[in-house]
């Protein structure tokens, strides 16, 4: 790791990202700014061959076999397990690019300390050899994560400390470097921050909140936060916080968010009795197995991720098997222009 003091670290990757992702910053905006949104009244759903972890805007699906191997599945080509270098027994994919470049979190055989990785262009590598995990992916290939209890970015093979005290979580990052997480204090508090090379790190904890945490942001710049003490979830927007309003009658967890302010995650009395829900502002909260033609062969239990083009993933019980992976399609759907940074 490099060993850069705070104001040091900040300038470097200031100066770094700067030059190389403004071509990308302006290319994703523009592409923001162009992108529609799919509102769907119907899903059709398909089984799927692994557990699912993220869906990219082409389609492409990234998670676990069986047996815990990191594979990819389209509805093209299929399911295509990908080969550990012989020293690791398993990986677990956390992030995707539109470019089909997955990170994760890689398990060594040894039972040693999990490493940090990225699959692309067919090459498996690690990103660190220290106690490590990989969060996050823009389409810039720019990674955030952690590395030996610290937030990190891993830019043009370089690795660069973020400069907190204590550490943290990170959760996602946009095409913009923005980055968004939890991060602890000394006092033992953690919370919500976005993060980029102009500012550093910026807290977002919602008034009167304890702790909370930053879920997801999109190229909006637009941020998922949970706020606990009092529970509650906010989608946050040029600093103004719009309360979510979720189930009202379960706790509701939230998972992800799409560039079209759409959120998904799950609902229930408990993680056995869980739905999975679909929320935005038009329509509010509405359960996934209400809008799937699942009949009475399916329980849609969590929604993990959803992309631009209103596909949804996550886990069920299908008859009488349990964690089966889903797709969920927009069957009858309508468009409109997605908002504009």
């Amino acid at each position: 790791m490099l060993s850069l003091s705070k104001t040091s670290s900040l300038q470097w990757i200031t100066s770094a990202l700067l030059v190389s992702i403004c071509p990308s910053f302006h290319s994703a905006h523009a592409q923001a700014s162009h992108q529609t949104c799919t509102t769907a009244d119907h899903y059709k759903v398909i089984a799927l061959p692994l557990r699912p972890a993220r869906i990219n805007n082409a389609g492409t699906i990234a998670g676990t076999t069986e047996d815990h191997q990191p594979a990819t599945w389209t509805e093209k080509d299929g399911l295509h397990e990908i080969e550990l270098p012989e020293a690791f027994s398993a990986a677990e994919p956390r992030s995707m690019n539109a470019n089909g470049a997955i990170v994760g979190e890689a398990t060594r055989k040894d039972n040693s300390l999990p490493a940090a990785f990225r699959y692309s262009d067919a090459k498996f590598s690690l990103l660190s050899t220290d106690r490590s995990k990989a969060a996050a992916i823009n389409d810039s290939g720019d990674v955030g994560g952690e590395n030996s209890d610290h937030l990190v970015l891993w830019h043009s093979q370089k690795m660069l400390s973020l400069g907190d005290c204590c550490g943290g979580t990170i959760r996602a990052m946009n095409n913009y470097a923005q980055i968004v997480g939890q991060i602890n204090d000394k006092q033992g508090h953690f919370s919500a921050f976005v993060w980029d090379s102009s500012h550093g790190f910026k807290s977002i904890n919602p008034t009167k909140s304890l702790n909370s945490t930053a879920i997801a942001i999109n190229d909006s710049g637009h941020i998922l936060v949970q706020a606990f003490v009092p529970n509650e979830i906010y989608l946050q927007s040029n600093g103004k916080n719009t309360l979510v309003k979720l189930s009202p009658e379960y706790a509701s967890q939230p998972l992800a968010l799409n560039n079209c302010d759409q959120v998904v995650g799950e609902f229930g009395p408990a993680s056995d009795f869980n739905h999975a829900f679909i929320w935005d502002q038009k329509h509010g909260f509405r359960n996934l197995n209400e809008l799937a033609n699942i009949g009475t062969e399916w329980n849609l239990e969590s929604a993990f991720d959803i992309n631009d083009r209103g596909e949804i993933i996550g886990i069920g019980d299908r008859g009488g098997e349990q964690d089966v992976g889903f797709l969920l399609e927009p069957d009858h759907v309508a468009t409109s222009p997605a908002k504009k940074r």
